[in-house]
């Protein structure tokens, strides 16, 4: 039976945990060929240690840096040829109310959050333009649209996300790059240790759940595009959450 992402190239930024390295064995189980960054050798090898297999790879590297964002493509090509996918998950959060908030938390994420997704998404563009196009899916979350008490610096990021999606969505339409956004809800992964406990206690999907989803919008057609998307347990509060 064919695999949907059979030898493609894909890289993912953040993906020596969590809901990236979900996405990465998902992609991997359908064929392709998987380029990870984490922040530091040891958290790479991990995951490669991990994961334990043979098409997948990985190297540490600051998203919000132009030479790491760079390097990171060239190792990608060296090793696939091309670049058919690229999905920016890495992401932080600095939580607290606005008075308590230093400028330099807000700044982390958004060099995370946002900047490193311009960065992956530029040099995305510059390679891709020339080798048919390809798809490009931001990891986005349901705070762009229903954000939590003392989560501006995220739920500006995420938002600011969304936006830069649509725009490079309309860029890439003559290029061949299809670029799309999902949003999570909930998900078990370790940002939840620090949450208070009536977040906590709210309803969670599991990170394989979003990977299945991510694997869809990365594997529809030429002639079809997911430009949003919205995953999350049906029983978690949404709508008018608190």
């Amino acid at each position: 039976m064919a695999q949907l992402l059979e030898q493609q190239g894909v890289i993912i930024t953040g993906g020596t945990r969590g809901i990236g390295k979900a996405i990465a064995e998902a992609l991997l189980a359908e064929g392709a060929r998987v380029l990870i960054t984490g922040r530091s050798q040891e958290s790479v090898d991990e995951a490669l240690s991990a994961v334990n297999h043979p098409a997948l790879f990985g190297m540490p590297a600051d998203v919000a840096s132009e030479d790491d964002t760079i390097a990171v493509f060239a190792r990608a090509l060296e090793l696939f040829g091309k670049v058919d996918a690229v999905v920016n998950n890495a992401g932080i959060a600095r939580a607290g109310a606005i008075q308590n908030l230093r400028l330099k938390d807000f700044q982390m994420v958004m060099d995370t959050n946002l900047n490193g997704a311009f960065l992956y998404s530029r040099e995305a563009f510059r390679v891709m333009k020339d080798t048919g196009g390809g798809r490009i899916l931001n990891i986005g979350s349901i705070s762009a649209e229903t954000p939590r008490f003392g989560s501006v610096p995220y739920t500006t990021s995420k938002f600011g996300l969304q936006g830069m999606t649509r725009a490079l969505a309309i860029e890439g339409r003559e290029v061949g790059i299809m670029v799309s956004c999902l949003h999570p809800g909930n998900v078990h992964t370790d940002i939840w240790d620090k949450a208070p406990k009536a977040v906590v206690d709210e309803p969670k999907m599991a990170v394989a759940d979003i990977a299945r989803v991510a694997v869809l919008m990365l594997s529809m057609p030429k002639n079809a595009t997911i430009i949003d998307a919205t995953v999350l347990d049906p029983r978690q509060p949404f709508l008018g959450r608190g």
